[in-house]
């Protein structure tokens, strides 16, 4: 049976984890859009270095409302529920960014036809409404849910499904979704309603049963065309079992594997020290690291690991930067550093084994005494702090690793290797190659923007790894059609 490149439509694409890992089982992109033109610089700037007919007209910078307005469709009218829809200033700051969509590529998503998947995470900022799920027949909270105005990103989503008429559907999102007050009911009706009609099925997958060393829970959609489902027996349980069962082939990873043969450098002496022109080189001892590495990555990174070797092979062909890329730690203040050090691994800051961090030579850094008291356990309650600060496991597996990693990383603390433990310039964060890595992205994979925009766009992203075992199991039935 001659295998055939499978062709599918990734929106919402970000920084473009979902997409590496289906292009890297043997899928084609067509198109991808984000409104996030730093997702787009990044997303174009990878995919040119593994895709031999890579064209740059395949990502586009658009936010998917304004996508829709090209496709030849009805208009989508938007029926307001009683809802107020206040943007967030990050929100408007995207969609005022210039999109330019070309001819060229409004030709080519006119003309896609037979397609064979359709992805994307498209956000569902509605779906916490509890109140008005408990009134109402289901079909009245679907229509709710549907045209809540908050909810627009979705309905456009599946307005697109409906133009292209996929023969499977792929969609990602928060596992809240599965909690919150039948809203995943209500998803998969809208889903099955979808012109021409859909079979869906969810399930929550988690990162770290597909040796990812990440505990990341995220709840998966999969809709097959009703025809395509009676004609060829491909249903979207028959490719979630394949997805489960592949999980045999894989053992734990832990954070060690992923990130101990990085350079261990210090923090950022600096705050807001992050332009170029301020790095110091990887052959000094101060350096806090650097966006691109001034010494060859060979030299820098030990690569036989099973787990790295892993994430940077890309259609069974291994491949190693020039450089090493995004290693850059950020600045903390003295107090900060002083925690991360004392904290114990895989603990919180109010859990009875750190004491010693907290209270134990007598310090209180800038006025602020975090131990108020403890409960009858031991456990310290800490105002305002208990889950702020955490000490990653080097022995286990991260915890999920999030876009709100741009804002600080206290949460997110650096388990150093033993020979630097007891020494203050080294306690820091991860940085968003170390991030990234837990993510399962490549080492070539270069991503673009400030610091923060790095972490977001990370922490945003489905892992390739789990991308590519999903990819791999939905072309091995894709390819049934044409046998």
């Amino acid at each position: 049976m001659l295998e055939k490149n499978n062709k599918y439509i990734d929106l919402f694409c970000g920084a473009g984890g979902l997409s590496l890992g289906l292009e890297n089982a043997g899928l084609e992109l067509l198109y991808s859009s984000d409104v996030d033109k730093n997702c787009i610089e990044t997303f174009k700037h990878n995919l040119k270095s593994i895709n031999s007919k890579f064209n740059k007209n395949s990502i586009i910078h658009s936010d998917i409302q304004e996508l829709y307005k090209y496709l030849g469709t009805k208009r989508i009218y938007k029926k307001r529920v009683g809802i107020k829809t206040i943007k967030t200033g990050k929100e408007k700051s995207l969609l005022n960014q210039k999109q330019n969509i070309s001819e060229e590529q409004i030709k080519k998503l006119q003309a896609i036809d037979n397609l064979d998947l359709l992805c994307g995470g498209p956000p569902c900022q509605g779906f916490s409404m509890i109140g008005r799920a408990k009134h109402g027949t289901i079909k009245e909270r679907a229509e709710g849910f549907i045209n809540d105005s908050r909810n627009n990103l979705f309905k456009y989503f599946l307005k697109f499904a409906e133009k292209y008429q996929p023969k499977i559907i792929l969609i990602e999102n928060v596992k809240g979704l599965t909690s919150a007050a039948n809203y995943r009911d209500l998803i998969l009706e809208n889903i099955s309603k979808t012109s021409p009609g859909y079979t869906v099925v969810s399930h929550v997958l988690n990162a770290k049963d597909y040796g990812i060393p990440q505990n990341r829970e995220r709840l998966f959609f999969i809709a097959v065309r009703n025809d395509i489902n009676k004609e060829y027996n491909i249903s979207p349980q028959k490719i979630f079992i394949d997805i489960y069962e592949s999980k045999n082939n894989f053992r734990m990873h832990s954070l060690a594997d992923a990130i101990y043969d990085i350079p261990q450098i210090k923090s950022n002496p600096k705050s807001n020290n992050y332009k170029i022109e301020n790095e110091i080189s990887f052959n000094n001892k101060n350096t806090f690291g650097m966006d691109v590495s001034d010494l060859d990555y060979s030299t820098l990174v030990n690569t036989d690991n099973t787990y790295i070797k892993r994430i940077n092979t890309f259609k069974g062909k291994n491949i190693k930067p020039s450089k090493l890329y995004n290693h850059k730690s950020r600045y903390h203040n003295k107090r900060d550093k002083y925690i991360y050090m004392n904290l114990h691994e895989g603990k919180y800051l109010n859990h009875s084994d750190n004491h010693i961090a907290l209270n134990g030579d007598g310090k209180n850094f800038n006025g602020v005494d975090y131990v108020k008291k403890t409960n009858s356990k031991g456990d310290k309650i800490v105002s305002g702090f208990s889950d702020k600060y955490f000490k990653l496991d080097s022995k286990s597996v991260s915890k999920t690793i999030i876009a709100h990693l741009e804002t600080d990383g206290n949460s997110y603390v650096h388990p150093p290797i033993k020979r630097n433990k007891n020494k203050l310039d080294y306690a820091r964060s991860i940085t968003p190659r170390e991030a990234a890595r837990i993510q399962s992205f490549p080492d070539w994979y270069f991503f673009k923007g400030s610091l923060r925009n790095q972490f977001r766009q990370i922490g945003n992203a489905v892992p390739p790894q789990l991308a590519f075992e999903i990819g791999k199991i939905i072309k091995k039935h894709l390819d049934k059609i044409d046998g």
